[in-house]
Formats: structure tokens, C-alpha cells, sequence
């Protein structure tokens, strides 16, 4: 079976997520290309007087190519390879990266995948500085409840970096009197917590499902001291059809705006 995945989110002040992938299977092997861009909306460039330069835009672009690689007994093991290209103005940098992915997936038996992501270098720098890749280990385990109509799913990412925590504003008290500064830490399981992310899946009928999904650090992170937000909260249904199924998402960010994302997958 060969299948076309087409998507695309908005996060509004022209900020959108453009995707495509084809999968496929050769020679009993899963095959996938995609390609993703993002695109940062349109900005107006001034001299250090102010003077306007004209507008310039932004944006970054990754092509990826992944198969399975060797399959023993329930584990099974896949590579993707990726170009990644990033260009702001004048500024460009490119680097090529790989994600490996080991999955053991067994009949009523919870599945496990540990996942390592963007393991590569840059190639081109923006301005002579090299940076690192956003290196990220993951551990995903999920499984459908065998007699009820629900799908679980928990994450554990950037399992490379222990402490997640940062200097935040939030956390400093000022004395009235003397006017010195303490800050609070944060607790360990806040620290821990920001680690975890799930998703809950309703499965009614085999045609529509509906899912709801939670990312602890997200809404820490996007919260404000002044008000309650629904940010780390993303939801979503699915539609499925013999020939193509069609997917919405709804996931506040911050109280900047909301993304929403459409993808429409057809088998051909």
C-alpha cells in the first residue's frame, strides 16, 4: 500500500507548518520521504537609525528520508536521515541529522519505543558559529485497553537532560523592606513533571476517534501569574475512510494564539 500524507497548521501572525510524507513498503521494508517547512511570516528590516530596509522573511525546511532497518523476534529497528535547512534574510545555515528508533510492539503487550532524535551536525553556520543539534531522547510507551474503546499513550522526552529548569521571574520574591531578592526552586516533582506528556484516545467506531492530550511543561512554561490558561491542552478528532482519513488538532500554545492543524492522508 502506498500512502500520501498532506498537513497544515496556522499559528497566526502568518506563522504556518506546511508538511507532506509517502510512505510505502520495498521489499518488505517500510519506506517514508517527507518533506516540512515552516515559515515565520514577513519582517521589516531597519538600519540601527530605524530606517526602513524593505521586508525580508524566515524560514526552515527539512527533507527526511527513513526505513526500518532490522526487524528481531517483537523489536524492530529504523533510521530516519534528514537535510535541514534554515534561512532568515541573508542568513542561511544547513545540517544534516538521524533519528533512530527502536520499537517492541508484542500481542497484548503495551508498546515501547525509545526514540533519538536529530543526532547530526551543522554544515553551513549562520555567521561563523557553529551550534549544536537539538538533540532529544525520548521514551513513548502506549497500548489499546483490550476490552474498552481507548487508546493511552505517555511520553518521556529529553530524558538526556535531567534538569529542566531555568531562572524564572516567577519564582523571585523581593522583600518590602530591605528590597534583597530571594528565589524559590522549583520542587522535584515539578522538575520531573516537566519530562511527561500524554494523550488519552476515543475510539467509539472504527471511523472516528477523538483524542485529548496534556503536556505538563508546556503549560508551566506558557502559563502567566495573572491568569488561568488551557495552554499544554491539545485536542483532536479523526475521520477514517476506506480511501483516506482526515485529521484535526486544536492546541492553545500561549495566549498569544492557538494552532490549528489539518491532515489528510490518502491511500493510493
Amino acid at each position: 500500500m502506498h500512502q500520501l500524507e498532506l498537513s497544515r497548521a496556522g499559528l497566526g501572525e502568518g506563522i504556518a507548518l506546511t508538511g507532506a510524507s509517502y510512505g510505502f513498503k520495498w521489499k518488505g521494508r517500510h519506506v517514508m520521504s517527507a518533506i516540512q517547512s515552516v515559515g515565520y511570516g514577513t519582517f521589516e528590516g531597519t538600519d540601527i537609525w530605524g530606517t526602513s530596509l524593505g521586508q525580508f522573511q524566515a524560514s526552515d525546511l527539512a527533507l527526511a528520508l527513513g526505513t526500518s532497518l532490522y526487524s528481531y523476534k517483537n523489536w524492530e529497528l529504523g533510521a530516519t536521515v534528514k537535510w535541514i535547512s534554515g534561512t532568515y534574510e541573508t542568513y542561511q545555515s544547513n545540517a544534516a541529522a538521524t533519528d533512530l528508533v527502536a520499537m517492541y510492539a508484542a500481542t497484548g503487550k503495551p508498546t515501547v519505543a525509545i526514540i533519538a532524535k536529530n543526532l547530526g551536525t551543522q554544515i553551513t553556520t549562520f555567521s561563523g558559529t557553529r551550534e549544536p543539534l537539538p538533540f532529544n531522547l525520548l521514551l513513548a510507551v502506549g497500548n489499546k485497553l483490550q476490552y474498552a474503546p481507548f487508546r493511552w499513550t505517555m511520553v518521556f522526552d529529553q530524558l538526556q537532560r535531567p534538569y529542566l529548569g531555568y531562572d524564572d521571574p516567577n519564582l523571585v520574591e523581593t522583600d518590602p523592606v530591605t528590597g534583597e531578592q530571594t528565589s524559590t526552586k522549583p520542587s522535584y516533582l515539578n522538575l520531573a513533571m516537566r519530562h511527561v506528556s500524554g494523550s488519552l484516545e476515543f475510539l467509539p467506531t472504527q471511523r472516528m476517534h477523538f483524542m485529548v492530550g496534556y503536556s505538563f511543561r508546556r503549560q508551566y512554561e506558557m502559563a502567566l501569574p495573572s491568569r488561568r490558561t488551557s495552554g499544554g491542552f491539545t485536542v483532536g478528532t479523526g475521520l477514517y475512510f476506506s480511501k483516506f482519513s482526515l485529521h484535526y488538532a486544536n492546541e492553545l500554545r500561549s495566549v498569544a494564539g492557538r494552532m490549528n492543524t489539518v491532515s489528510l492522508s490518502v491511500n493510493i
